[in-house]
C-alpha cells in the first residue's frame, strides 16, 4: 500500500470532499478527459498550474488544450478553462470561454458545473439576481454540487457579494496523482453537512412555486440572522408517495445534518412521523391529523386556517359577542376551519346557533343566506337571536356572500371571515368584514429591514405568506440546536408558541376591510380557555 505524507493526506481529504465528480475516476497512468482522443500537449501544464494556485495560467493552458481538440470533443476543456478563470476572479473571461461550449454538449453534473460557473461569474460582476437565475432550479440530482449551488443561491438572493477567490470544485482534468489509488482509504474530516440543516422541499412538480417561496424565506432568514452551519436543500418532488421524502431524510442524516426542516406535504409529514423518534430534531412544515401522535423531537409548523379561525373566535369573544351563525363550504378546508372556530368559541363561552354548508362551486348565495338569516323580505326583518356571522370563504365567494348579507339586512352584524377572503385590496362587497392574518401581511410598517431585502424577490411578491413562513421556520429551527429553546416568539407569521403534540400555534393580528384599506383592530385582553 503506498505511503502518504500528511500534506498529501490533507489534499486527498479535500479532494474527497470537494471533488466528488472525480472520486470515481480510476487513476490510470496517462489518463485523458472523457471523449478526448489522447493526451493534449497543454494538459500537463494546465494541471500543474491549477495545483500551484495559478488559475490564470491554468485557464490559458486549458484553453490551448481545447483548441487542440475537435469541436465535438472540446466542451469539457472549455469548461475547465472557464472554471479556472472564475478562480482567477476574471468573470468576463469565464463567461466568454463558456460561450464556446455548444448547446447540449454537456449533460448531468457537467451541465450543472456550467450553470454554476456562469452564476459565480455573475456574482463576481455584482449581478446577484442574474446569478440566482443562472443556477439550476434544484440541486437535487447534483450531489457533488448541491452544497455550492444552495450556498451561492442564498448569497445571490440574500447575502453578501463576497465570493471565494478559489473555486471549491476543480475541473475533471486534475492530474491522476490527486486521486486516491484503488482501495486506499481517504480520511474525511466530517460529513458534508455536519452541524447544518437539511431543508426537504418539493422543488419540482406542482408544488414547486410554493416550495421556492418557502426556501427563499428560509435562506433569507439564515443569512440575515447570521445562522451557523450549512443549509442543504433536498428536492423531494411532489408525487403522492412519500418515498422520495423518506429517502432524502435518510440521505440528510447520512450527510451529517443536525436539524431536518420539512417536508411540506401533509402525507409526507405523517410518513416521517411513523418512522419513530428521529435521530435529530425535525421541524415538519405541515400538521398531521390530530389522531396521529408526534414522536419526541418532532415539531409541526404550518399556515393552518385553524389558526385564523381560532383567533377570530378569540377576538369576537373579546368583543363580548356570544352567539354566532356560520357559512362554510362543504369541503375538508371548510370543515376544519369551522370546527376550529366552533371549538374555540365554545371554550370561551360562545355558542354557534346554526351552520349552513354551501357547495364548493356555488354561484348564487341568495337562498342560502336568506334561509340562514330567516329574512322576511316583505316585512324587512331577519333573525335577531345572533350577534355575529362567521364566513368561511375564499375571495370570490366572500364577495358574493357579503353582497347577500347586506341585501338580507345583516350589514349591521359583525362579520368575521378567513384570510383567504381578502383579495389584496378593498372592495365594496367585503368591506366591513374582519379577518385575522399574519403580521407580514397586515402590518406593512413592521419588519422594515426584512421587507427592503426581500422587495425584489419574485417568490416574496408571488407568495408573501409562504415567504414569511419559510422565514419563521428558520427562526424556529435555530431553537432546535443544543442550548436553545422556543417559548413565545414574535414572528412574521404570528406570535409563535409550542402547543400539544409538538404543534406550533400562531397568535395572529386582526383587521377590518374598509374602503380606504385595512384597519388593524385592537387586540382584546387574553381570553380565558385552553386551546383544544
Amino acid at each position: 500500500m503506498p505511503k502518504f505524507n500528511p500534506p498529501a493526506l490533507v489534499f486527498l481529504a479535500l479532494a474527497a470532499i470537494l471533488l466528488p465528480a472525480c472520486a470515481s475516476t480510476p487513476p490510470v497512468e496517462g489518463a485523458v478527459l472523457p471523449g478526448a482522443p489522447g493526451p493534449a500537449p497543454a494538459l500537463d501544464e494546465a494541471r500543474s498550474a491549477w495545483l500551484r494556485g495559478d488559475f490564470a495560467g491554468a485557464s490559458a493552458a486549458y484553453e490551448r488544450a481545447a483548441l487542440e481538440q475537435p469541436p465535438a470533443q472540446a466542451a469539457e476543456f472549455w469548461l475547465a478553462a472557464a472554471e479556472a478563470a472564475v478562480g482567477a476572479r476574471d468573470p468576463d473571461r469565464a463567461l466568454g470561454l463558456a460561450q464556446h461550449i455548444p448547446a447540449n454538449a454537456l449533460g448531468g453534473e457537467k451541465f450543472g458545473r456550467l450553470q454554476l460557473l456562469r452564476a459565480e461569474s455573475l456574482m463576481l460582476k455584482n449581478q446577484p439576481f442574474e446569478a440566482a437565475k443562472a443556477l439550476p432550479a434544484s440541486s437535487e440530482g447534483l450531489p457533488g454540487l448541491a452544497a455550492r449551488i444552495e450556498e451561492l443561491r442564498a448569497r445571490a438572493l440574500f447575502g453578501s457579494n463576497e465570493a471565494s477567490a478559489v473555486p471549491t470544485t476543480a475541473p475533471a482534468t486534475l492530474p491522476v496523482a490527486a486521486q486516491a489509488p484503488p482501495g486506499e482509504i481517504v480520511p474525511v474530516a466530517e460529513p458534508l453537512n455536519a452541524g447544518g440543516t437539511a431543508l426537504l422541499l418539493p422543488l419540482s412538480g406542482s408544488f414547486a412555486a410554493s416550495a421556492e417561496a418557502v426556501r427563499d424565506g428560509y435562506l433569507a432568514a439564515h443569512f440575515r440572522n447570521g445562522a451557523a452551519g450549512r443549509v442543504r436543500v433536498y428536492d423531494v418532488g411532489s408525487a403522492a408517495s412519500a418515498d422520495a421524502t423518506l429517502s432524502a431524510y435518510a440521505q440528510a442524516l447520512r450527510e451529517g445534518a443536525a436539524v431536518v426542516v420539512g417536508p411540506l406535504r401533509k402525507e409526507s409529514v405523517a410518513a416521517m412521523a411513523q418512522q419513530g423518534a428521529p435521530a435529530v430534531p425535525v421541524l415538519a412544515l405541515n400538521y398531521m391529523d390530530e389522531t396521529q401522535m408526534a414522536p419526541p423531537r418532532f415539531l409541526q409548523f404550518g399556515l393552518a386556517p385553524e389558526d385564523e379561525a381560532r383567533t377570530a373566535a378569540e377576538h369576537a369573544a373579546g368583543q363580548g359577542l356570544r352567539r354566532a351563525i356560520v357559512l362554510s363550504p362543504g369541503s375538508d378546508w371548510g370543515e376544519r376551519t369551522y370546527t376550529a372556530f366552533r371549538q374555540r368559541f365554545q371554550a370561551l363561552g360562545g355558542q354557534v346557533a346554526e351552520v349552513s354548508r354551501y357547495p364548493v362551486n356555488q354561484k348564487d348565495f341568495s337562498a342560502t343566506v336568506r334561509n340562514l338569516l330567516r329574512t322576511q323580505k316583505d316585512a324587512g326583518t331577519r333573525r335577531t337571536d345572533v350577534d355575529l356571522v362567521f364566513v368561511v370563504a375564499r375571495n370570490i365567494d366572500a364577495r358574493l356572500i357579503g353582497a347577500m348579507l347586506r341585501f338580507y339586512y345583516a350589514g349591521n352584524l359583525p362579520i368575521y371571515t378567513t384570510a383567504a377572503a381578502y383579495g389584496g385590496k378593498p372592495d365594496n362587497d367585503t368591506a366591513g368584514m374582519r379577518f385575522c392574518d399574519m403580521p407580514w401581511v397586515l402590518a406593512p410598517g413592521s419588519f422594515a429591514a426584512e421587507r427592503a431585502e426581500a422587495a425584489e424577490l419574485p417568490a416574496q411578491r408571488r407568495e408573501p405568506r409562504l415567504f414569511a413562513f419559510g422565514y419563521d421556520a428558520q427562526a424556529i429551527a435555530a431553537t432546535l440546536h443544543p442550548g436553545a429553546s422556543l417559548s413565545r416568539m414574535p414572528g412574521m407569521t404570528g406570535l409563535l408558541s409550542v402547543g400539544g403534540n409538538g404543534a406550533i400555534r400562531r397568535g395572529l393580528q386582526c383587521a377590518e376591510i374598509r374602503p380606504e384599506g385595512l384597519v388593524l383592530l385592537e387586540t382584546p385582553p387574553a381570553p380565558v380557555g385552553a386551546l383544544p
